[in-house]
């Protein structure tokens, strides 16, 4: 009968990596801070040499952790992870996580089915995150239901509600975002706007409107502001849209896509009819992921820090589990106007 291989210890790695077992221990559990990057090698290389592996269930019991965080993407497309701010967002948080010794496990929902996530019936994470959309009454179930699952929570793109007492909240400042286009596009001669929205209600892009408005409501002219619903924020839906729009009346001075994807798409719906933009109509967008470099004119923007909304995500929840609290209930990230050709 074959004799079961005695596991690799902690001491036998610091023998041969010439460290003390804490500084074993600590690499180990993803405690990277206090050493060199040079010793993290030296540690790792001999744990791959000896094929170490941690015993996590003993490891999670004697932290108290599961060293997994949750991330909950409230999305009515089954293609959510398709959306380039929720993928920004993941890969930040996800990469430093990573690093630390830390899994991202990741699920979408609709809105309003929060109980229908694994992440929420069963206790296996540390924390959870959530990118939020949906109605107020939807977000208010959502968070009663976050609250109830008495973890520290991180909530991006949205304010956390005071119900949620363990939280934080870090988002790109979107009224802003909206008060910066709106002022460029009034400057440049536009006095008939139309914000293109998708009908899924996300934070973001209702703080984007609402900058809009307030510019628009201080500008002094005789400025229109009308909102476009689109079905979705895909292609065919936001020129759907526009068209239903244009029919009913006249073409507006500018069309802002609440998005890059819906800015794009009405640059495309302008050039099929052989308008010119911008001098027939101006377009502008949100976010400026790399995907709006490939549209000519080039497009006028906002760009988004979305990736680092995610990175520093994570270093503030890693922070929050190596300690009491949150020390700060709200982050707020600043954006860029990227000007383009497209306005």
């Amino acid at each position: 009968m074959s004799r079961k291989k005695a596991r690799v210890t902690l001491a036998e790695i610091a023998a041969a990596a010439d460290v003390s077992v804490t500084t074993v221990s600590n690499v180990a559990n993803g405690r990277l801070e206090m050493m060199s990057p040079a010793t993290r090698e030296r540690v790792e290389t001999v744990m791959r040499r000896l094929n170490y592996r941690p015993n996590e269930g003993a490891r999670g019991l004697r932290l108290a952790q599961r060293r997994a965080i949750g991330l909950i993407m409230i999305d009515e497309s089954p293609r959510f992870l398709a959306d380039p701010m929720n993928t920004n967002i993941a890969a930040g948080l996800s990469n430093h996580l990573s690093v630390h010794g830390y899994v991202l496990l990741m699920a979408g929902i609709s809105p309003g089915a929060i109980d229908q996530t694994p992440l929420i019936r069963r206790d296996q994470t540390d924390a959870l995150c959530v990118i939020p959309s949906g109605s107020i009454a939807e977000r208010r179930q959502l968070y009663r239901r976050l609250a109830d699952a008495d973890q520290p929570i991180l909530v991006f793109q949205d304010e956390a509600p005071a119900a949620l007492t363990d939280a934080l909240s870090l988002r790109q400042d979107d009224r802003r975002a909206g008060e910066l286009i709106a002022r460029r596009v009034i400057s440049r001669g536009a006095r008939h706007i139309a914000l293109l929205m998708p009908s899924q209600r996300w934070p973001a892009m209702v703080e984007r409107q609402a900058g809009i408005d307030a510019v628009v409501r201080e500008s002094g002219e005789d400025v229109r502001f009308d909102i476009v619903v689109s079905g979705s924020e895909s292609f065919a839906d936001t020129q759907t849209a526009i068209t239903r729009y244009v029919d009913r009346g006249r073409l507006p001075d500018a069309f802002l896509g609440g998005n890059d994807q819906m800015a794009i798409a009405a640059i495309m719906w302008a050039l099929d009819r052989h308008l010119s933009v911008p001098a027939d109509v101006k377009v502008t967008g949100f976010n400026a992921f790399d995907f709006a470099e490939y549209i000519r004119p080039r497009l006028t923007t906002v760009r988004s820090p979305a990736y680092e909304i995610g990175k520093q995500g994570a270093a503030l929840l890693l922070k929050r589990l190596a300690g009491d609290a949150f020390e700060r209930r709200d982050v707020l990230l600043d954006v860029e106007l990227q000007p383009g050709e497209s306005d």
